[in-house]
């Protein structure tokens, strides 16, 4: 998968990105937090293999003013999950899976960014505090925070129990919380 993005002058970020699939291309365009368009046709004659595809399309889109993925991710959220033990229980692993399944589908059909791991373990709290967190690469935060919390609550993910925090990706400033469910203004990572 390749994923751009295009700053536009009106403050939207435009995203379009492509991916194999069953011996096609998949081509998917729109604006950041939303479904955009979705074609898929069958990988084109003119093109020996994927990497010559892969240079059309970035030559296609650079000439339009789009920009690598990884230049406009601006925001990493963290989504924390409390956990009773280091190690986690079959529930905090089976919510890990599930969780990050919904929020990869979530993120990438809407343009927002990728779900890049997660860890599961002690946190920084003085008093001992165990959690499991998601880290997000995101471009836009309020549309990542927006859309990390409605697709958690519509697939009954824990909802009532996430915190999420944010930081400047090209910061090492502490993540700063920007949403708890249970109004605990306290966040350790």
């Amino acid at each position: 998968m390749l994923t751009l993005y295009k700053n536009e002058p009106n403050g939207k970020v435009l995203y379009a990105e492509y991916w194999m699939e069953e011996g096609q291309v998949v081509e998917h365009t729109g604006t950041v937090g939303t479904y955009g368009t979705t074609t898929k046709s069958d990988f084109p004659v003119a093109y020996c293999n994927e990497d010559e595809f892969k240079s059309d399309f970035l030559k296609r889109f650079i000439d339009q003013g789009y920009e690598q993925a990884s230049n406009q991710y601006a925001y990493i959220l963290l989504v924390q999950y409390p956990m009773k033990s280091i190690s986690g229980s079959k529930r905090d692993l089976w919510l890990k899976d599930k969780a990050s399944e919904a929020l990869i589908g979530e993120l990438g059909w809407k343009g927002l960014g990728v779900v890049d791991g997660h860890d599961m373990g002690k946190t920084a709290n003085p008093i001992t505090e165990f959690a499991l967190n998601i880290y997000c690469y995101v471009v836009d935060e309020k549309l990542g925070i927006q859309a990390i919390k409605r697709v958690l609550k519509e697939t009954r993910l824990d909802y009532t129990r996430i915190k999420i925090a944010s930081r400047e990706l090209n910061n090492d400033k502490e993540y700063v919380l920007k949403y708890s469910a249970k109004k605990d203004q306290e966040f350790y990572v």
